[in-house]
């Protein structure tokens, strides 16, 4: 087994805080406040980061005053109003305003994710018409091509779809996300109980000696050691979500001496990735079958006999089984194709459909508009199609 300081040396810095989503519904009546405000109070006292997602979208020119009379309810106990993230419709016709009000509300500058409707991808491509919130339709064009500007201009503001998780995160029962956590966009339930660890992907391809077998043998101690550090962190009870986040894939490609706009370098990167999934599956399933399916996920309900006899073995594993944790490997845009090395990382792309979630958080630094905007929608169709 993978000892402590083994983990500790591949991950990238000690685990986060455990994420929060919570939501404020637009259209609540002042009564409908001491939900939310008591949920972000509850999450604050226990370390929690909470991203503040707003669900629906207020009458105009009353979002400043439904953010303001949650701030009071906040401080009336004795709180403020600052979530480290804020999460907001994107397909409105003023998303600058929108994001101002709701930033202007609350202490410091919180990051903001602007929720892509999932279906608006094709109307962009198609040059076609969309529909906002309010009933009212633009054109979907010029709509994405504003919230481009809003994103090039504001360094804090990522733009995310809203597009289930591949993998394991598309069969599991119950559990829909409510919302992208704060600290990388990665879509979530409203309270799992998560560890995200931050690997280098150069660095696991390393330990194994670039076999994928012993990729995939890493991956499972990886996951049995995590899934002690997640009891331990977060106790016993609840959804168990491990998120196993591959940085520096197109580095690792870069450095391997492999072109990454070559399709020898896709097949590369998805042959290690899948392995290493692979690997953290059977773990997650054996750790089901010794110790439970976790804190609260249930296991898949028993397919018929054919579904089961078609399947590969992993598969069936999975099907019969279920696995303990709701997703595993997690992947963003950035680390296939980070800025630094522009549109030679897209032909990386396709490998997102490896993983079980996104990060959808923006990279840091200055981006250009056009790079930023052709790279996501790319993302943005495989994970539509994953």
């Amino acid at each position: 087994m993978v000892d402590r300081e083994e983990l500790r040396a591949l991950a990238a810095g000690t685990p986060p805080a455990p994420a929060r989503v919570v939501t404020l519904d637009a259209a609540c009546e002042p009564a409908g406040l001491d939900t939310p405000a008591s949920d972000l109070a509850q999450a604050r006292a226990a370390g929690c980061r909470t991203t503040l997602r707003l669900g629906g979208l207020p009458a105009p020119g009353e979002t400043a005053a439904l953010l303001g009379a949650l701030a009071e309810r906040l401080a009336q106990e004795g709180g403020r109003l600052e979530p480290d993230a804020l999460a907001m419709p994107a397909a409105v016709a003023q998303p600058v305003s929108l994001a101002l009000d709701m930033v202007g509300c609350c202490h410091g500058p919180p990051p903001v994710y602007l929720m892509l409707p999932a279906m608006s991808l094709e109307s962009i491509q198609r040059r076609r018409g969309l529909v906002l919130h309010d009933g009212t339709e633009t054109d979907a064009r010029c709509w994405w091509e504003g919230l481009l500007s809003l994103a090039g201009e504001a360094p804090g503001v990522s733009l995310v779809p809203e597009a289930p998780g591949p993998g394991l995160s598309g069969v599991t029962g119950g559990q829909r996300w409510v919302g992208p956590s704060p600290g990388c966009g990665e879509l979530i339930p409203a309270s799992p109980r998560r560890l995200r660890l931050v690997l280098d992907f150069g660095g696991l391809v390393a330990a194994s000696g670039d076999q994928p077998a012993a990729l995939g043998r890493l991956a499972g101690r990886l996951v049995t050691t995590a899934d002690e550090l997640l009891g331990a962190l977060l106790g016993p009870g609840g959804p168990r979500r491990l998120a196993l986040e591959l940085e520096g894939i197109a580095r690792a490609v870069i450095a391997s001496g492999r072109d990454p706009r070559s399709f020898a370098a896709l097949q590369w990167v998805k042959s290690r990735v899948t392995a290493f999934r692979d690997g953290a599956c059977a773990a997650s399933v054996r750790l089901a079958r010794t110790r439970g399916a976790g804190g609260g996920l249930q296991p898949f309900p028993l397919p018929g006999a054919m579904e089961v006899s078609e399947a590969g073995a992993l598969d069936r594993a999975l099907l019969a089984h279920g696995a303990r944790h709701s997703h595993l490997v997690c992947l963003s845009p950035w680390s296939l194709a980070p800025p630094e090395i522009g549109r030679d990382g897209m032909g990386l792309l396709p490998a997102l459909a490896c993983a079980d979630s996104v990060c959808w958080r923006r990279p840091d630094g200055d981006l250009p508009a056009g790079w930023y905007g052709e790279t996501l929608r790319f993302a943005w169709a495989v994970a539509l199609r994953s």
